[in-house]
């Protein structure tokens, strides 16, 4: 294959590799932080936590 295609091959995986790449922009923080426990995983029934 000629060099052209691996040039063009290499440009595309670093352009998909760096798409993900986070923000400093401030407004793009998320109000929740990441790592904090989801409420399915609190380790009580849904129906405990209803109001009836």
């Amino acid at each position: 294959m000629n060099r052209s295609f691996w040039w063009v091959l290499w440009l595309g995986l670093v352009c998909l590799a760096g798409w993900g790449c986070s923000s400093t922009d401030p407004a793009n923080r998320s109000a929740r932080p990441w790592n904090t426990p989801k409420q399915w995983e609190t380790g009580l029934p849904s129906g405990i936590l209803e109001g009836r």
